[in-house]
């Protein structure tokens, strides 16, 4: 005979490491403190990055406002003099 056949032992342990190694890893079990600082880390990462995007976005959209009325008028203009000479007043 050419070929050898295997024995069921081994047969039986390459089956049991395709298996594990199909299977996936099991989750690290995290507790409430790790949960809440994983949340935590993951909202201040999501608040920078709307931050960089919204900002720009607002000042555009205030540039643009600012074009479409064709500078700020005098009125609004006198109002605000007059807010900071009462606030120099007043201290």
């Amino acid at each position: 005979m050419f070929f050898k056949r295997k024995s069921e032992s081994v047969w039986a342990q390459e089956g049991e490491v395709a298996a594990a190694a199909a299977a996936p890893a099991p989750k690290e079990k995290l507790g409430w403190f790790e949960k809440r600082a994983r949340r935590r880390r993951r909202r201040i990462i999501f608040e920078e990055v709307l931050g960089w995007i919204m900002v720009p976005a607002f000042l555009y959209l205030l540039y643009l406002g600012y074009r479409a009325v064709g500078g700020i008028p005098k009125e609004a203009m006198d109002f605000f003099q007059e807010l900071i000479g009462l606030a120099m007043k007043s201290l």
